[in-house]
């Protein structure tokens, strides 16, 4: 194989393999207060507490405005942005 054919080849296999990725991380499902690890870290979807909500914690990701958001805690997994856990630490 020429070093030519092989660089094409290798920055069309590089575009291929991240296609999965973003397709995977749009499909992300949404967290289920019923969930093991949410009930362990006793998340709910509407927070009690004033000033505390997924949105605004610093293990929240994404679109922050959005009605659901990524969290570091609960990988593949979106959040209610007006939820809350006992994990909660506020953005700095």
């Amino acid at each position: 194989m020429k070093r030519r054919d092989f660089l094409k080849l290798s920055a069309a296999t590089a575009g291929v393999t991240l296609i999965p990725a973003y397709t995977v991380q749009a499909q992300e499902e949404q967290l289920s207060p019923d969930d093991p690890q949410a009930k362990a870290l006793a998340y709910v979807e509407v927070s009690e507490t004033e000033g505390q909500q997924c949105r605004n914690c610093i293990h929240a990701k994404g679109d922050l405005e959005a009605e659901w958001v990524g969290c570091n805690l609960f990988p593949g997994k979106q959040v209610k942005a007006e939820g809350w856990c006992k994990v909660w630490a506020a953005r700095g």
